[in-house]
């Protein structure tokens, strides 16, 4: 099936200056050669510690960021050249829920006005066929029209979030951009959030990149996974065979590094079992594997050559030097 997004070769860095003149001191590499796919009604969860480029890519993928080199397309439009009567037609295709529901809604507009204004601006309909929609839109997140002439801080986080999504639905897009949607939600709002996801999903026809810090909702919802560590992807596979095999020992890490709900009596949870997490290396040159100074299988081919990201298995691609190819 052809995907509804494709990215290749994704660059993204930003400078870093210092002194009273800003003078540059250098650049930091937030994006570094990334590919992925994201085919039509599915779901791909994107992973990765704090820093390692989740939000920037997202970004991009909305026209927010300008790409230092690579493509980006979206139905066959090209993101990244897009003329402004594109980019329109794209940004309808693509939305975004944000991770945080109260900054995310303005403070001083209603309910209605809120999840009417994306139909406003791309010139959707009469007022009546607006208002309508609105009302439909509420309905589908599980919330009452009633609301309407509320303002966001007479709301829950999770109520707040209901209306993000029904305000990110109101053009019909086809691609959903989740960045950490949940992270900020109790955990039994968090359920109710993700399995409103999931329903919407298949009821709409709905694609989503699902950006998580939070491994167990990333497995629940997603069809497929890609690990993400200093700007580039290291693992991309299937949720179940991911989370069952996991074959970069960065993967592993972050699953180590989970809590267990019922921990075995005496296990330390700031050992983890496949090596270890701890970024604080005095030194780091870019050549090479950029994880290899934590790697407890890193070799001397890992200090001069850069990993790409091969098939191991069946649709399992890692980028280690050193991973096994699975049957």
């Amino acid at each position: 099936m052809k995907p509804i997004l494709e990215i290749r070769e994704l660059k993204k860095t930003f400078p870093i200056t210092s002194g009273v003149f800003r003078k540059s001191a250098g650049v930091v590499t937030a994006v570094d050669g990334v590919d992925l796919d994201i085919r039509p009604n599915e779901t791909l969860g994107l992973v990765g510690e704090s820093g390692c480029g989740k939000t920037t890519l997202s970004k991009m993928i909305l026209a927010l960021e300008e790409p230092d080199s690579g493509s980006i397309r979206f139905e066959e439009v090209d993101v990244v050249r897009a003329w402004r009567s594109s980019l329109s037609q794209v940004r309808r295709g693509i939305q975004v829920v944000f991770q945080d529901p109260f900054g995310s809604l303005n403070p001083r507009r209603k309910i209605g006005s809120i999840i009417e204004e994306p139909m406003i601006i791309h010139h959707e309909g009469s007022r009546a066929q607006r208002a309508k929609r609105v009302r439909e839109l509420l309905e589908m997140v599980g919330l009452h029209e009633d609301i309407l002439p509320r303002y966001p801080h007479e709301f829950s986080g999770g109520q707040r979030q209901r209306i993000c999504i029904a305000r990110a639905l109101a053009v019909n897009p086809r691609l959903l951009i989740c960045d950490e949607p949940v992270s900020a939600l109790d955990v039994s709002i968090q359920a109710q959030v993700i399995n409103l996801l999931v329903d919407l999903q298949k009821e709409l026809k709905l694609s989503y990149l699902f950006i998580s810090h939070n491994l167990s909702v990333v497995g629940y919802i997603s069809h497929r996974v890609a690990v993400m560590y200093k700007g580039r992807i290291v693992e991309l596979a299937d949720a179940s065979a991911l989370f069952e095999n996991p074959l970069h020992p960065y993967t592993g890490c972050l699953m180590d590094a989970v809590p267990e709900a019922r921990p075995k009596k005496g296990l330390n949870l700031r050992s983890p079992r496949r090596g270890s997490c701890e970024q604080d290396s005095p030194e780091f040159s870019s050549a090479g594997c950029a994880y290899r100074a934590w790697c407890p299988k890193a070799g001397g081919i890992c200090a001069t050559e850069p990993p790409v990201l091969e098939e191991k298995g069946k649709d399992h691609f890692v980028a280690c030097h050193l991973a096994s190819s699975q049957s």
